[in-house]
């Protein structure tokens, strides 16, 4: 996962993202998150009612789709991955634009 374009791209999202999972603590340097377990952001995207799904059609292709709490369904992505890790941090990536359009109220 690429931190420093989350923050670029997405500078309201990732706020909210430090703010919740990080509290008390704050974020030092981007670079620390390189060691941060992506597979915890499920969890959050969860709670921002933004659901991530991972799907693999043969163990060399993988997609994802994003469904919202109000129902409405993004994807599956036209373009697949080849592994899980990729599509996931491909998902996650456009979890956080889907965040910052809420935050926005654009959603």
């Amino acid at each position: 996962m690429d931190w420093y374009v989350v923050e670029f791209l997405y500078p309201q999202a990732f706020e909210r993202f430090r703010d919740k999972m990080f509290p008390n603590l704050g974020i030092i340097s981007l670079s620390i998150l390189e060691c941060y377990d992506t597979k915890k952001l499920f969890g959050f995207f969860d709670r921002e009612g933004i659901y991530l799904n991972i799907e693999m059609y043969n163990p060399h292709q993988w997609a994802y789709s994003i469904s919202l709490h109000c129902g409405v369904v993004f994807g599956p992505t036209q373009e697949s991955k080849k592994t899980r890790d990729e599509t996931e941090c491909d998902g996650f990536l456009e979890c956080f634009k889907i965040l910052q359009n809420k935050i926005n109220g654009i959603l």
